[in-house]
């Protein structure tokens, strides 16, 4: 099967979408970004942007979806109903491959999604994605843990760079799997080079594996300063975030999902419950230390 070129992002302003996009142009695909009529988002001129309605409409969508080879569906995998639609629709319009909005733990173990529920929208899209394949239409599942440099940035990980303080949850020896940004655009970019070794199927893709003691220790060499250290439970981040969701509060994910992660629960571990399919991919692990350095010197 030849490569995937003509391909469709819904969503690609955002964390992931942007190097998703900066990958495929530079690999050498025509990107076009679906976006909401109402969205105020820039792209790259060789970008063809196709606006549709707020709510994602049908015949939209079929429209925007003719002569695609590939959709890449970044939306947040809040309405099941919402991701199956894209999905039927993508079937109609002849679509080849679609990409969902996973990009995170593995959904697929029980175990993950057992910690943490609010992962089950992903995997009944996955499942619906299996439905779809008699159709014509296939899909790829990426894995790629934490966003390991835009979790260093933002605090997400525990580390927050400007007040030179961690947030270490219980012992910080539980290694993470994480994943760099632009290595996430490397991982689309080869699956839709590559769509005979990649259908219907989950990817694990991994920069570094790397506990909070081991990240700290570097951040402490590459500052060349001693860090203050704040101490929190994974279970109780856990809790606390769970309530906040409850009470319809997303900043709540802030802490359920690191607490998830840093919990010591075996299967979040997916590089060794399932093998990394990295060297398929084209995706280098690299030295932490190496990657820490990156994030502070591009700090400044």
């Amino acid at each position: 099967m030849a490569p995937l070129k003509n391909v469709i992002i819904i969503g690609a302003s955002g964390n992931v979408g942007k190097p998703a996009v900066d990958a495929l142009l530079k690999a050498g695909f025509n990107v076009t970004a679906l976006t909401r009529k109402s969205s105020s988002a820039t792209f790259p001129t060789e970008v063809k942007v196709k606006d549709i309605d707020d709510d994602y409409p049908s015949d939209q969508l079929l429209a925007a979806f003719k002569g695609q080879d590939a959709v890449i569906n970044l939306l947040p995998p809040i309405s099941v109903e919402q991701h199956n639609n894209i999905a039927d629709v993508a079937a109609e319009a002849g679509v080849k491959r679609i990409l969902p909005s996973e990009f995170g733990s593995d959904t697929s173990n029980p175990k993950v999604v057992q910690l943490l529920p609010l992962f089950a929208g992903k995997t009944a899209i996955a499942d619906y994605l299996k439905t779809k394949e008699s159709s014509g239409l296939s899909w790829t599942a990426i894995v790629n843990g934490a966003f390991f440099d835009w979790g260093l940035y933002t605090g997400f990980l525990g580390f927050d760079l400007k007040s030179h303080t961690a947030t270490i949850y219980d012992a910080g020896d539980v290694p993470v799997n994480a994943t760099n940004l632009a290595d996430v655009g490397q991982t689309i970019v080869s699956i839709l080079s590559k769509p005979e070794e990649t259908a219907n199927k989950y990817v694990f893709v991994q920069t570094v594996k790397a506990d909070q003691n081991q990240i700290l220790a570097a951040f402490e060499k590459s500052t060349g300063q001693k860090w203050t250290v704040k101490k929190r439970s994974a279970a109780e981040a856990m809790q606390a975030g769970g309530e906040k969701l409850g009470k319809g509060d997303m900043s709540g994910l802030a802490e359920l999902i690191p607490g998830g992660i840093f919990s010591g629960e075996p299967a979040v571990d997916y590089a060794t419950t399932r093998g990394l399919t990295n060297d398929l991919l084209g995706v280098k692990e690299k030295p932490l230390q190496e990657l820490v350095d990156q994030v502070v010197k591009s700090q400044g």
